[in-house]
């Protein structure tokens, strides 16, 4: 999950060949941790996940919405069958290289080659080179959350496969109160060419969670039965047992906890919340039952047990009734399959040895060794085992050797003893064992399995949140690893925005777990920025500045070579006043350019809006917020709720913002630092204002959307947001907004030549539509590319057509529209090089300097005293034509304040100079 951007080392130049925001110093960028946990308040991923998309009435997600919605999309689907004929060619961009989040894979018993994963919001890929290409077999309508796979081992059966859906904890999809549930089993009987729903395995009511087959851990099959078709399942509640495949159930340990009546909430019930089932080599099956529940009771299904048979099971747990834990893992050992090891999720962890010869044994208790093993303590902050609740933990035994022991967590941890002593363990994975927040190098943190290749044990595949990786020597003592992501498009975006540049194909997003990509004109192959949870991006014209952001609003200003290659940063949000408010960022946090003037920056800041006249000022090279230049929008708080939605106009004139409350604002005047005009408008529900889109040719013509379930989702207004009409039509099974409809994320309204076209991201795919009206029939584009895919954010460039999708769990698409109107940005004209008034001027706290340019270029703007003395240099960097503005608050570069008295400011550009005088009165 975590990331990290490698230390970056800048050279200061000298005299006036400095390069543009160049430190004088030797640094390196540092991000926060992605999360699995959030924080206990609205900057934690849950939290956040949580606030965009709960019902506002309940501040809950609806129970078990995404099997719901995903029926309400195929009904869509079939209802609007045939309505539009011309609809977008979509095509992929990648991420080529980087995966998201898996949980499941399997080699083909019969050839090593072929390879079955599952990504766990990316659904089934296959490859049959060993992983060096994948190809995706799940249907994308399905978008199904893979957790586990298992394939039938028997002769003449092993092109009979099986895969398990549901993830309880971690899902970024869906909110904390309502984690991402799955929909059963699926079983394939091509080899994984295509996947079938097992109909007894979708038994529950859409709306409510009252069916354990939602959340489905481990699968096994019985290879000695070769009558019948025997599967087990760990599933909530209990251990399942089917011998005809999957058609009818029985209970073996546990509850039944399927097949009930639609008043029956599972939520409510004290029964095992993670359970696991591993099979060893001699085919003695061993299952973990949790002592947490979804209730405040421990669960009266709790412990380790074995079995023979997979019927009857005993229960050997060797711990008092007073031990509680949460998830157990199991690992067997294939070399001598006697030896099992169990590891808890409890305080503190720990990891238990069992022999099943030594089951009655007097020195053992239960056939378990009654001294626990130890547990990764490295002194390097990073370095100790943290499964982060239970979200990330494994166990594995090398085929060959019952001593050489392999745990995960965030890290990956190897013992040639079976942990028994502290010395003998090394870290060969997740974050760098330097205890910085970077990964391992080509690896990931956030462990979910490690197979071994049948051929050569030695070669181990690793799955994690950064997708599959590969090491041919895992027990080098330094193991190397490299990527087996190309083609497993399995990426989670939470941002995208593209190059402004007309036919300029370069991309970069944020990412859940995987930071900050880029991808350089063309290709598939991303390169990381800054690590974290990714969040907003954008880049400005010619490519000039970049910036990317992670999580909590930390937004950095980026310059980049012809390569890509990262020159230099600076931190340019306005944190230290954000917290000074007494507020703060949310996880995903907006901001926004004005097109006419890059430099000039919104940004929301809890329940304020910020506004720069000239991000370009804000030194480089440093990470620490800085309120140089920045200044509320307003004085006090614009709303109750945290700003969520920042747009403007293309000509810059008018700035929408919302809040997650549902507050909708208008700023006037948004080019005017001196005059702005915020206006409150009309409330339309109280849901999250996700998304605002305004018409590239028209400032008045203006989408709002509502991310929040069970309320109306989409507004138009074409007066400037004074009145709106609800335009969500077919969306909404309900006029109210309440049912089965979508989670609509984002929207982008396209300028055609004979009207425009609206373009909508949702929780079941994209959509688009020509009229809106009180009745808008949207119809789904790319249903057998993009599919049910959530769609998280998108970006249309104006100028030559291109729209581009970001999707959580299957990477970006892009497409060309046809019939677009080109729309240029027409950016404040500048006939010459001239200086404009300082205002004010005497001043006190701060004085604003004003110039205009001709062209884009640099602009260096020095302070003298009377004497000609520099003092300070308060910009220098890239400029854009017409007025521009800086801010100088009478300070050294080291916020020293000067003495009253008279200044000059010196402003350079392409080789002219021109001066003006201020005067300093505090």
């Amino acid at each position: 999950m975590k990331k990290h951007l490698a230390a970056l080392l800048f050279v200061l130049l000298v005299g006036d060949s400095v390069s543009v925001f160049a430190p004088q110093y030797t640094f390196e960028v540092k991000d926060d941790l992605s999360e699995i946990v959030g924080r206990e308040d609205l900057m934690g991923r849950l939290e956040y996940q949580q606030m965009l998309t709960a019902d506002p009435s309940t501040g809950e997600i609806p129970f078990n919405i995404r099997k719901a919605e995903l029926q309400f999309d195929q009904f869509l689907t079939r209802q609007t069958a045939g309505l539009r004929t011309q609809q977008l060619t979509f095509e992929s961009e990648g991420p080529d290289n980087v995966g998201g989040r898996t949980r499941a894979v399997a080699f083909d018993i019969r050839d090593e080659n072929m390879i079955i994963a599952g990504g766990v919001s990316g659904g089934i890929w296959k490859s049959t080179d060993g992983g060096i290409t994948w190809v995706r077999k799940s249907n994308p309508e399905n978008r199904n959350s893979v957790t586990c796979i298992v394939q039938d081992t028997r002769p003449g059966r092993e092109d009979t496969w099986y895969h398990g859906t549901g993830e309880i904890v971690g899902n970024s999809a869906r909110g904390g109160g309502a984690p991402f549930r799955g929909d059963g089993i699926y079983k394939s009987t091509d080899n994984g060419e295509t996947w079938n729903l097992i109909p007894s395995t979708q038994d529950s009511d859409p709306n409510v969670f009252n069916s354990q087959f939602q959340y489905i851990w481990d699968i096994e099959i019985n290879p000695d039965n070769l009558a019948e078709d025997e599967v087990l399942v760990a599933a909530f509640g209990g251990i399942l047992r089917s011998v005809d495949g999957g058609n009818t159930w029985e209970v073996e340990i546990g509850q039944e906890l399927f097949g009930l009546d639609e008043s029956i909430d599972l939520n409510e019930v004290s029964a095992s919340f993670y359970t696991s089932l591993e099979r060893s080599n001699n085919n003695v099956f061993y299952a973990g039952l949790s002592t947490e529940s979804p209730t405040d009771d421990v669960s009266p299904d709790a412990g380790l047990y074995y079995s023979l048979d997979g019927q009857n099971w005993d229960n050997i747990t060797p711990l008092t009734n007073e031990s509680q834990y949460r998830r157990v893992v199991i690992g067997t050992s294939p070399s001598n399959p006697d030896i099992a090891y169990f590891m808890l999720d409890s305080n503190p962890i720990f990891i238990l040895e069992h022999r099943l010869s030594l089951i009655n044994s007097p020195g053992r208790i239960n056939g378990f060794d009654p001294e626990p093993r130890e547990i990764p303590d490295f002194e390097a902050t990073l370095g100790d085992i943290d499964t982060q609740g239970s979200y990330n933990m494994m166990i594995r035994v090398h085929p060959q050797d019952a001593d050489l022991v392999f745990i995960g967590a965030t890290n990956l941890y190897r013992s040639t003893d079976g942990f028994r002593t502290q010395g003998n363990i090394k870290w060969i994975g997740g974050y760098d064992p330097g205890g910085k927040t970077k990964p391992y190098e080509n690896h990931h943190p956030d462990q979910h399995e490690l197979l071994f290749l049948p051929s050569n044990p030695d070669v181990a595949l690793s799955a994690s949140d950064g997708g599959l990786i590969r090491t041919e020597d895992i027990d080098a003592d330094s193991v190397v690893w490299q990527s087996r992501n190309d083609g497993f498009v399995t990426s989670q975006f939470f941002t995208i925005a593209q190059s402004k540049v007309p036919g300029d194909q370069t991309l970069i997003g944020g990412m859940q777990d995987n930071g900050t990509d880029l991808a350089p004109n063309g290709t598939l192959s991303w390169s990381a920025v800054i690590g974290g949870d990714g969040g907003y991006a954008a880049t400005t014209q010619n490519n000039a500045l970049w910036f990317a952001s992670f999580q909590r609003g930390q937004t950095l200003r980026l310059t980049l070579n012809e390569d890509f290659e990262l020159t230099s940063f600076g931190r340019v949000d306005p944190g230290g006043l954000v917290e000074e408010a007494g507020s703060l960022y949310l996880f995903v946090n907006p901001f926004t350019l004005d097109p006419t003037n890059e430099n000039r920056m919104f940004c929301a800041g809890g329940n304020h809006l910020y506004f720069h006249p000239n991000v370009s000022q804000i030194p480089g090279g440093s990470q620490t917020p800085t309120s140089l230049g920045w200044e509320r929008v307003t004085d006090e708080p614009v709303g109750d709720g945290l700003i969520s939605a920042v747009e403007i106009s293309k000509d810059g004139e008018k700035v929408y913002f919302g809040t997650a409350s549902g507050e909708l604002f208008r700023l006037n005047n948004a080019g005017e630092s001196f005059n702005f005009e915020v206006v409150k408008l009309d409330s339309l529900t109280n849901g999250y204002v996700s998304s605002i889109s305004v018409n590239p040719e028209n400032q008045d013509h203006v989408i709002v959307v509502f991310s929040s379930y069970n309320v109306p989702s989409i507004f138009e207004s074409i007066d400037g947001g004074e009145t709106f009409v609800d335009v969500s039509g077919n969306l909404e099974e309900n006029p109210d907004g309440s049912g089965n409809g979508p989670s609509i994320r984002w929207a982008e309204i396209v300028p055609t030549n004979s009207g425009y076209q609206v373009f909508v991201g949702t929780s079941v795919g994209l959509y688009s539509a020509n009229n809106l009206s009180t009745t808008t029939t949207w119809i789904k584009e790319s249903s057998g590319l993009i599919g049910s895919s959530i769609v998280t954010m998108m970006d249309y460039r104006a100028s030559d057509g291109r729209l581009v999708i970001a999707t959580h769990g299957n990477g970006v698409y892009s497409s060309q529209v046809s019939d677009f109107k080109p729309i240029e940005t027409e950016p404040d004209q500048g006939n010459s090089f001239q200086l404009l008034a300082a205002y004010p001027n005497p001043f006190q706290e701060s004085t604003t300097i004003q110039y205009s340019i001709p062209e884009d270029g640099d602009v260096r703007i020095d302070i003298l005293t009377a004497s000609g003395a520099l003092v300070n240099t308060i910009l220098w960097g890239p400029q854009y034509t017409g007025p521009n503005t800086v801010a100088w608050d009478g300070t050294t570069p080291s916020g020293f304040p000067l003495a009253n008295g008279i200044y000059h400011y010196r402003v350079r550009y392409r080789g002219e100079s021109k001066t003006g005088r201020l005067i300093l009165r505090r």
